[in-house]
């Protein structure tokens, strides 16, 4: 009987061993296929940013963010501020090849398509344009909702007096 457990119990431990070894080289394999994208504004403001309808970084000049390499390069890439977007970008690879540039293509074309476009000294770099007219619109929007608030605010504020007669 004793023999019994013991051998199911080594073979438990080599299950979880192997397993949990398993495990933890498709981690280490997956984060090879990650590449870091930085995203800027063309006019280096603090904006929320999002890729493909998800937010990914919030009131900030400079979003960092991972995506996997195992698919294609293919973002929108958006700027809002207080839920308006002000500019879109669509960044990597958006051309279909078409049927003769299909047949004439390699495996190495596709690989080049997984990782998004890299400069020389920098690594991928997406720069989105902004909307300076629709940026004016919500800053002055923002200006207006705020003195309104600071005015409703000091008239029940036991501060405020009436003006001198």
């Amino acid at each position: 009987m004793k023999l019994l457990i013991t051998k199911s119990f080594v073979a438990f431990v080599l299950f979880i061993a192997v397993f949990n070894l398993t495990g933890c080289a498709s981690v280490v394999l997956s984060t090879f296929k990650m590449q870091r994208v930085t995203i800027v504004a063309d006019d280096d403001d603090t904006y929320d940013f999002y890729v493909n309808g998800k937010l990914e970084c919030e009131n900030t000049n400079e979003c960092d963010f991972y995506r996997s390499t195992y698919s294609r390069c293919k973002m929108t890439i958006e700027a809002a501020r207080d839920n308006v977007i002000l500019g879109t970008e669509k960044y990597g690879y958006w051309d279909e090849p078409n049927f003769i540039d299909l047949m004439f293509r390699d495996d190495d074309d596709d690989e080049k398509e997984k990782k998004c476009p890299e400069g020389i000294f920098r690594g991928a770099q997406a720069v989105v344009t902004i909307d300076q007219d629709a940026k004016k619109r919500v800053s002055a929007a923002r200006e207006k909702a705020w003195l309104e608030k600071t005015n409703a605010n000091w008239e029940v504020s036991p501060l405020s007096s009436s003006p001198a007669q």
